[in-house]
């Protein structure tokens, strides 16, 4: 970790993850051949799309104080190995979607609990331990909500 960066610009940066995120599975459900795989595309593009829209409910509800807070992380490091396509995009089936899906989901999960351990400011920490509880629910209703589609 060599980098020094603010909270505010973390967030940010998440911020924008989560709309590249949906953006890219909106991009894979356009080329894809299979029905369901397309609206189990769909259904994690709007679900990345939403969490892009409370990332900037974080941002523009912590205060100043906690924004502002400097912290050393790189939080560029992996972020394009996410998005590396490593399939047909065409014939991508059910089970790649799933696994980028996931590879996406512990990234940020792993990101926030990574923050918790590493800021030593408790209000920081606070907001990272919620962000991560967060990504956790989340991940828990999109299951359920992919679950619920599959059976179909």
């Amino acid at each position: 970790m060599s980098n020094f960066s603010q909270v505010r610009e973390l967030l940010q940066h998440n911020q924008q993850l989560h709309a590249r995120a949906s953006t890219f599975y909106q991009d894979l459900a356009f080329q894809a051949d299979n029905e369901r795989v397309k609206m189990l595309l769909a259904t994690l593009a709007k679900h990345e799309a939403e969490l892009c829209t409370s990332m900037l409910g974080y941002i523009q509800k912590a205060p100043a104080k906690i924004l502002n807070t400097y912290f050393q992380f790189d939080h560029e490091h992996g972020v394009d190995d996410l998005f590396a396509n490593k399939f047909v995009t065409r014939s991508i089936t059910s089970s790649q979607v799933e696994a980028i899906a996931t590879d996406l989901d512990n990234y940020f999960c792993d990101l926030y609990q990574e923050m918790v351990d590493a800021v030593d400011c408790q209000q920081v920490q606070e907001l990272f331990e919620h962000l991560h509880l967060h990504m956790i629910e989340e991940k828990k209703r999109l299951s359920i909500d992919i679950y619920s589609m599959l059976d179909m």
